[in-house]
Formats: C-alpha cells, structure tokens, sequence
C-alpha cells in the first residue's frame, strides 16, 4: 500500500482500513469456463457417434471431428491463460484504501487509474453478493450519494465487514461535524420599557419596590 501511504494521503488524514482484492478473482474465469471444457470432451470422446448422427455438416468421420475438437480445445486453453495472466497482474496492481476522510480505488498496470470519494459525499454503503460470493465470503461493495452511485470494492474479501467500517466512519464523522459546528446565537432579550399610567387624566408614578 505504498501508492496509498506515500503518494495520496492528506495533511491530518489517517488510513484506517485496506481491504484485499479476493484470491477467487484469479480464479474466478477458469471455473466458469470449466463446462465449455467438458462438453469439448465429450464430443471427443463420442466423435463417432456425432460424425454418424450428421449433426456436423461436413464431417463424416470420427478422426475428422476429433481434431476439430482437438484444434478447439487448444484455442479454448490459450484463451483461458491468457486471461489468468491478466487477471494475475490486475490483483497484484489492485489497490484499495479506507481513511477518514476518503474511499481511494487504484488499478491498472500500464496506465494507473484512480478513483477518490469523499467520506462526506456517501449516503448509503450497499454489499452485492452472487453464490460463489456467499461461497467464498467476498463480495463487491457499491456506495451511492452525491454525484450518482458507482461500484467502489470489487470483489473484496470480508465485504460486511467493510461495510461496517465504512458506514462507521460516515457516523462518526457526523458526530465530529455536529460537536465542532457553530452554536446558534442566542439573542438577547429585548429590554422592557414601562410606560407612565393615566388616571382619571392624572399622572400618576410607579414606584418601584
């Protein structure tokens, strides 16, 4: 977290919290693609059949099928690296900050991107969790207020327990705000003027006790 310790913090800003990237972001692509590879198998296996049954124009014999789907599988697994890759070196170059006074976001490997929200800017604090999420305890978390809402933690480890801190942090620079603000003037009460009583057309003096 050099990028948020050195470079990013403000004069009286203190980091309170880093939340991690999850280990499952790496992964995540490789398991979804898991079922392409199992049908590529079973049609390798059952090229015969397949070849016979006409479903592929073209194709009449089982060799023919099998390095079609030799060639796929190849294509399929070149694929799937080259997405681990970039998906290695994003979660290394992922970083994320919490301090009291902003939420920092900063990514990228040949062009750095970075993303600062204001603490005093943030309405509401809301966790998004799919089933591997719920699985593997991650989640993404979304803030919305001033300016519209934008994702801010993509799938980040622990992500209740982000939000607790963040909505924490939102309260208690509330209380902050509401103890060091200004007291209402209180105005003075306006002096009383007793005015002289007539009687009958008489003057007639008050006297004070």
């Amino acid at each position: 977290m050099k990028f948020v310790r050195k470079k990013n913090l403000q004069e009286n800003e203190e980091l309170l919290h880093v939340p991690s990237l999850h280990w499952f972001y790496t992964v995540k692509h490789i398991i979804l693609s898991l079922p392409i590879f199992v049908i590529l198998l079973v049609v390798w296996a059952l090229a015969e059949d397949y070849a016979d049954s006409g479903w592929f124009p073209g194709i009449t014999t089982g060799d023919e099928l099998r390095d079609i789907i030799s060639y796929a599988f190849l294509a399929a697994v070149v694929a799937v690296l080259l997405i681990f890759i970039c998906r290695i070196l994003q979660y290394i170059c992922v970083q994320y900050g919490v301090t009291n006074k902003r939420l920092i976001i900063k990514k990228g490997v040949l062009r750095i991107f970075t993303v600062e929200i204001p603490i005093d800017r943030i309405e509401c604090v809301n966790c998004i969790q799919g089933l591997f999420g719920m699985m593997f305890n991650y989640g993404t978390i979304r803030v919305s207020g001033i300016g519209g809402s934008m994702p801010v933690f993509r799938m980040v480890c622990r992500p209740y327990a982000l939000r607790r801190k963040i909505a924490g942090i939102i309260e208690k620079n509330k209380a902050i705000t509401v103890v060091h603000g200004e007291l209402p003037k209180i105005k003075p009460p306006e002096p009383v003027v007793e005015e002289p009583i007539y009687r009958y057309g008489t003057f007639v003096r008050v006297l004070k006790s």
